[in-house]
């Protein structure tokens, strides 16, 4: 899955589109390891409000039938 998140640092909103439209799990982690969010998604773009997260270092994780992606984001 080619995936793009942006902005990377974030404060309010973190964009993630992804080039396949399947359905996909996007689930977010802090840095210990503790899933913050799950969002079920069926298109190629969302947006996530993370303007109620702590500032630090966060792992999205993106998930579907084909395949597993884990990118670092960092929010301000």
């Amino acid at each position: 899955v080619n995936v793009m998140i942006y902005p990377n640092p974030a404060k309010d909103v973190v964009r993630l589109s992804t080039d396949n439209g399947q359905q996909t799990t996007v689930r977010i982690y802090n840095v210990l390891g503790m899933m913050i969010e799950e969002i079920e998604i069926n298109s190629n773009e969302i947006e996530i409000n993370v303007s109620e997260y702590n500032p630090g270092i966060y792992f999205i994780n993106i998930s579907n039938e084909e395949s597993n992606v884990t990118k670092k984001i960092v929010i301000e």
